[in-house]
């Protein structure tokens, strides 16, 4: 009986600790400043981290079926020919049976369709030379595949777009993610180019270290971040 009546007082004696109202408004205040300072870089990290897997699965889409149609049919012996229409056309059809199209927007000097309706942006957040609403290049074919991509064929001065080649080359713009933004060269949208002396697709930038993948004011920048992205594994600049 003693020892019992001394727990019960010992008992009563306990205090157990608890926040305050304020101190728990406080800590959640807390809480959502760092949520609100890191949320932004990680939303962006997750998209970046998506844009460079979609790139790299556009990359071997487009270099398996080149490696199928060069079998039968190299590079060489198409009709290459810059600034027509015809010409894209015909590497266009080559293409058509080893890629799986859910919408066919065809050809035309500017093809509409298959396209985002905003502008694509340069790199540096200016308009791009060559593109418009819901369209991009000159003398081009476009599609849209089954993943959502948005491909678009055309020719392209191999200097510019980074490639080796003694000739403008047959050239290819991706959208990764389709219409969804942000549309701009060197974030979501990346480009390719073939060469006839090799029968091989390239990501654009291969042979200049991609120069052009910087920002600035020009409407061109950002046309050849392909090979840089691909070689480092993420979007870094």
């Amino acid at each position: 009986m003693h020892c019992a009546k001394n727990k019960k007082s010992t008992d009563k004696n306990i205090k157990f600790a608890a926040f305050t109202l304020a101190e728990v408004l406080i800590t959640l205040g807390i809480i959502g400043v760092v949520a609100a300072l890191t949320m932004p870089a990680l939303i962006s990290n997750a998209r970046e981290h998506a844009s460079v897997t979609a790139m790299k699965k556009a990359y071997s889409i487009l270099s398996q079926a080149t490696h199928s149609i060069v079998i039968d049919n190299p590079i060489e012996n198409w009709n290459l020919a810059d600034g027509n229409t015809n010409s894209t056309k015909e590497f266009f059809e080559y293409y058509k049976p080893y890629l799986n199209i859910t919408q066919d927007c065809g050809c035309a000097q500017y093809v509409t369709g298959c396209w985002s309706k905003d502008i694509t942006k340069a790199l540096g957040g200016v308009n791009y030379a060559y593109a418009r609403a819901n369209s991009i290049g000159v003398d081009s074919c476009a599609i849209r595949l089954s993943d959502g991509m948005n491909v678009t064929f055309t020719f392209w001065s191999s200097t510019n777009v980074g490639v080796s080649s003694s000739k403008a080359v047959p050239a290819f713009y991706v959208d990764v993610n389709g219409d969804t933004k942000p549309n701009i060269l060197g974030r979501d949208v990346f480009m390719f180019a073939l060469t006839a002396e090799s029968n091989s697709l390239y990501p654009a930038g291969t042979t200049n270290n991609s120069a052009g993948c910087t920002g600035g004011t020009s409407n061109t920048a950002g046309i050849n971040c392909a090979a840089k992205v691909l070689q480092e594994g993420k979007i870094n600049y």
